[in-house]
């Protein structure tokens, strides 16, 4: 029972005192209450007519409509998505820490594919080594330069096939998307050179994609994604679309590589022959006309 209710506490207002008479159950009116009273005085509420009102559902209601409209259009979760759980945000970094697992966007709606979310980009966060974490990459601290680092890293750690190499490039493409953000790319070539051939033609590339919202809150991840050359299926490098993998990505690079292989030693037999048929369309130089 407390001081308000107690029977001992109730006293009948004295005449003219102005104070009006205890409300059911012998609460006082809230305004009474002087600590409530001045806090609802310092809101400065104004007095709203029924035009007003209506003014502030409609406000209300097309704001929730275009909330809507605008999570509706992004239906892979590019600019908007859940934050991701299970991770260290002091000690580890986007991709090469944290975020490394993926999934494949097209199947979303697969109920056969089941999310697995381990919190990294590939490996579990306890097992991240303070030489390779960083701070992870944020909205609000967002560098260009530093999602390079981070994709470098995380491209280390595929099990690819021997004597593969791969260089991390930067992509000067850069797109605006109306009310979500800003889209930016960094490229990463696979190739396998050898001593005879140090430059080879046939590289397989792969795109990562930086969805750079300016919906969510700063303190938000950024979103990574990338797909391979050939390929529309989408990887995500956070959140509940990843898998916990890095063998995947040698079926597409070796695949990738051994196609352009093949059709580039169909054109260079097409031109030259093979060693046991060699082609001689090597056309000899016009001879000097004579008193020339």
């Amino acid at each position: 029972m407390d001081y308000f209710s107690s029977p001992h506490n109730k006293k009948p207002p004295s005449p003219g005192s102005g104070v009006p008479a205890l409300g059911p159950g012998g609460a006082l009116p809230i305004a009474i209450i002087p600590s409530i009273s001045s806090l609802v005085n310092q809101c400065n509420k104004p007095a709203c007519d029924d035009a007003d009102m209506q003014c502030i559902i409609d406000l209300i209601e097309g704001t929730l409509c275009e909330a809507v409209a605008i999570i509706e259009s992004d239906p892979r979760g590019l600019f908007i998505y859940n934050f991701p759980k299970k991770q260290k945000m002091s000690s580890i970094s986007l991709i090469s820490s944290v975020f490394t697992d993926t999934i494949v966007a097209n199947g979303e709606d697969d109920p056969s594919i089941t999310n697995h979310y381990t919190g990294g980009l590939g490996i579990s966060a306890d097992s991240v080594s303070s030489g390779l974490a960083r701070k992870m990459l944020t909205i609000g601290d967002f560098e260009y330069s530093n999602a390079i680092a981070d994709i470098r890293d995380f491209v280390s750690r595929w099990e690819l096939s021997p004597d593969t190499k791969c260089v991390v490039i930067s992509n000067p493409i850069r797109h605006e998307v109306a009310k979500k953000g800003t889209i930016l790319f960094v490229d990463a070539h696979f190739s396998r050179p050898t001593p005879r051939c140090p430059n080879p033609l046939a590289v397989a590339k792969v795109r990562f994609i930086i969805s750079l919202s300016k919906i969510l809150l700063k303190h938000y991840p950024v979103m990574i994604t990338y797909r391979f050359e050939g390929y529309n299926t989408l990887y995500y490098g956070l959140g509940e679309r990843c898998l916990n993998s890095f063998t995947f990505q040698r079926f597409y690079i070796d695949t990738i590589l051994h196609t352009k292989l093949t059709f580039f030693a169909a054109i260079s037999e097409c031109r030259h022959g093979t060693i046991e048929k060699p082609k001689n369309n090597i056309k000899p130089k016009n001879s000097k006309k004579s008193g020339s």
